[in-house]
């Protein structure tokens, strides 16, 4: 009989603590993430995004450890988390507003270029970065609005922008922190198909207030309450749960 090796997951917490004084913003999280959508969710104040920021290396947690494809990245700077192929977009939108949308896709492609740090070679020359950038904005439904400056663009794409510079930093994993924020129904919609084309590639982590959003789009969802976590399970799980449906989802 013939033994399977347990599967080695792309993001892991054992045990992640935070504290911010007398606050603990997260206490004691294990959360494993290996392919899909896991949805991250709670009430506001619940350590959502405290807990994005842990796994990002923007934070270092006070306890606990994590771990990426098996190896610890506890206490790394955001850059090298970053390098090894965990993304980030954040809830506020992060985009180089007087740039060309082209060129904030280019510059993120170029953070990963092996002749980056050539500062006389002309950024067009640069091998690889221009076919990566055009295929990202492609990705992105983007090419028409290529050479206008990213401020112009309508709120809707800037979250489509800020999404593809995460993806020109070559992730094996992203982590999309309320990409919806202040959207459109329409924009919304939109935002949700790209999410769902981007989990064929690699996995997502979702932290997302839309309930309906994330019941359908979601393949597990944790949710998180004062800092713990208080479920974890399929949509349908979640949805049945009855401590979440006091705790958050009020009988939803």
């Amino acid at each position: 009989m013939t033994v399977q090796a347990a599967e080695i997951p792309v993001l892991e917490t054992k045990a992640v603590t935070k504290h911010f004084g007398a606050l603990t913003a997260v206490n004691g999280v294990s959360l494993s993430v290996s392919h899909g959508i896991q949805s991250i969710i709670g009430p506001n104040g619940a350590g959502k995004t405290t807990f994005f920021n842990l796994l990002a290396g923007f934070l270092v947690p006070d306890k606990g450890s994590i771990f990426y494809r098996g190896k610890e990245i506890t206490g790394l700077a955001p850059y090298e988390i970053s390098q090894m192929g965990v993304g980030r977009s954040f809830q506020i939108t992060s985009i180089f507003p007087n740039l060309s949308v082209f060129e904030n896709i280019r510059v993120a492609c170029q953070s990963r270029s092996k002749s980056r740090y050539n500062f006389f070679m002309s950024c067009e020359k640069l091998p690889g970065v221009q076919i990566a950038a055009r295929k990202i904005l492609s990705q992105m439904g983007l090419e028409d609005w290529a050479d206008s400056p990213a401020k112009n663009l309508p709120y809707g794409l800037q979250r489509c922008l800020d999404i593809g510079i995460s993806l020109a930093t070559d992730p094996q994993i992203l982590l999309l922190d309320e990409p919806t924020s202040g959207m459109s129904v329409e924009d919304s919609a939109v935002i949700l198909k790209l999410i769902a084309e981007i989990a064929k590639l690699m996995p997502v982590v979702l932290i997302e207030h839309n309930i309906d959003m994330v019941l359908t789009i979601s393949d597990r969802i944790a949710v998180l309450y004062q800092g713990l976590l208080l479920a974890e399970g399929t949509p349908a799980e979640i949805q049945g749960n009855q401590e979440v449906q006091k705790a958050y989802l009020g009988g939803y």
